[in-house]
């Protein structure tokens, strides 16, 4: 459990997990006890709380960023520390939090997990809605993109603003209930905001208020970018190659080197991809198979239509 800034912490994502989130924890020093935003799918992160002294039925408040499973699994074993705990969401993902997930979904995305539905205290509707607790006043902004239901939740310390983003970085793809307009749009909303801290959903918290901006604009290329490759135009090579370039200079070289695999399969004699191959090999990235299973369910919605 990490200090972000007085008493605001957080817990990295459960290293035995292919997908968690970052768990975000506020202490409220009043009679709202303490506010987690995200459990993620595993309560273990209840170990981390406890060592540093807090204690795990003081959690009074949980606020969830959007109805992807990875953020929110661990909310029925996290009411069993304190059955009265509020959970929070906006309206247009709460179904989703509230219901039984089909077996068939959870078995190709969480192979054997379980998840027990929760039900969700209050439902946020709309934009800028004020959540206080105690003396902290947080700012429901709803981002859709990632999620109709998307929210972050922003906060101002003294001078420094603080927004939690949830998962920004996660693809704004029609086959995961995504919309690239939508996203853009909440992302320059976002951006307006100037944050000097962003705690993301995935990578943890982002110091400064140009690093925040560089990332965010950088997420927003890299949806732009997916979005032309995969969604609108599978055979636009320079498309694959700029988002290939664009995710290794994020550093994010298991997925470049995924990319690269793929327009290598499409273009062969492209040298600068071969050029750009090489570099991303000396990272000794990790081989995964994302790009084939997302263009397979691409494909497949688009004969469903």
């Amino acid at each position: 459990m990490k200090k972000i800034l007085n008493d605001i912490y957080y817990i990295e994502s459960c290293n035995d997990a292919a997908f968690d989130s970052v768990k975000y924890i506020i202490d409220t020093k009043s009679s709202d006890g303490l506010i987690l935003i995200d459990p993620g799918l595993y309560i273990k992160f209840i170990q981390e709380i406890e060592k540093s002294g807090f204690s795990p039925k003081d959690f009074k408040h949980c606020l969830i960023t959007h109805g992807h499973l990875d953020h929110y699994g661990a909310c029925y074993e996290l009411k069993q520390f304190n059955e009265n705990i509020r959970f929070y969401a906006h309206e247009l993902d709460a179904e989703k939090i509230e219901q039984k997930l089909e077996r068939e979904f959870i078995e190709e995305v969480y192979p054997g997990y379980d998840y027990t539905p929760i039900k969700i205290s209050n439902k946020i509707e709309g934009n800028n809605e004020i959540l206080i607790f105690g003396d902290y006043k947080l700012k429901c902004i709803h981002t859709p993109g990632h999620s109709p239901g998307a929210v972050a939740y922003f906060l101002e310390r003294g001078n420094t603003k603080i927004l939690f983003g949830g998962d920004i970085g996660g693809w704004s793809l029609k086959i995961n209930d995504g919309n690239i307009d939508d996203y853009l749009n909440s992302m320059q909303k976002l951006l307006d905001l100037n944050a000097d801290i962003l705690c993301d959903g995935h990578e943890g918290a982002i110091k400064s208020a140009k690093e925040v901006s560089a990332y965010i604009q950088d997420l927003m290329k890299l949806n732009q970018l997916s979005h032309i490759a995969i969604e609108k135009d599978q055979s636009n090579i320079k498309a694959w190659y700029e988002l290939t370039l664009h995710t290794y200079e994020m550093g994010e070289y298991n997925y470049a080197f995924d990319f690269c695999n793929h327009l290598l399969e499409i273009d062969p004699d492209n040298s600068n991809a071969h050029r750009l191959f090489k570099k991303i090999k000396t990272q000794n990235p990790v081989k995964i198979d994302f790009i084939k299973e997302i263009l397979e369910k691409v494909s497949k919605a688009n004969k469903q239509k």
